[in-house]
């Protein structure tokens, strides 16, 4: 119970020193700010968990053509099967997004051609740039550009929202009709 007058951080109501929710809205008196985003706009903050959820769940794919090579390339294969385990277990926990993903062309197109990239850059830079050439720097400055132009052409995008809205819209048909 908190013992002062407060002001609710969701509704900006004034409440007396008894209340420990809003006697306007309900909202905590404690409420931190994930906690008034929840309150104030439901929907708005589940969309934005599961387009989080989304984004951590796929971004790895990106990734997997690129350690297994440099796995594969060193001769470590315990890695290598290690990688292989973990992704089949992703992959089996994620099976209805990636069957999304897979029945979409653009999203298809669009992770394959991005893990190529990966996957080419790390093989061009073991095979072909010696380790005392000055062409290391380049192609660890292109690593790191591409990254962050895959993220935002996968998720940020016209596309990438698109595809997130449609695997968000019939995860919510599912949910509910359970309902």
């Amino acid at each position: 119970m908190v013992g002062y007058r407060w002001t609710c951080q969701a509704c900006e109501s004034g409440n007396e020193p008894n209340l420990d929710k809003c006697a306007f809205c309900g909202c905590p008196a404690n409420a931190g700010s994930e906690d008034i985003e929840k309150h104030n706009n439901p929907e708005g903050f589940k969309k934005k968990k599961a387009k989080e959820e989304y984004s951590q769940s796929l971004f790895i794919y990106f990734f997997i053509p690129f350690f297994a090579a440099i796995h594969a390339v060193n001769g470590r294969y315990e890695t290598l099967l290690l990688l292989f385990g973990i992704t089949t277990a992703v992959s089996f926990k994620n099976i209805k997004l990636l069957t999304h993903i897979w029945r979409d062309n653009w999203a298809r197109t669009s992770l394959s051609t991005i893990s190529s990239l990966f996957l080419a850059l790390i093989l061009v830079r073991i095979f072909v740039i010696p380790d005392n050439s000055d062409l290391v720097w380049w192609s660890a400055l292109s690593y790191f550009l591409l990254v962050p132009f895959s993220f935002y052409y996968f998720f940020k995008s016209k596309n990438g929202k698109r595809v997130f809205s449609e695997y968000y819209s019939k995860a919510n048909k599912v949910v509910n009709a359970d309902k």
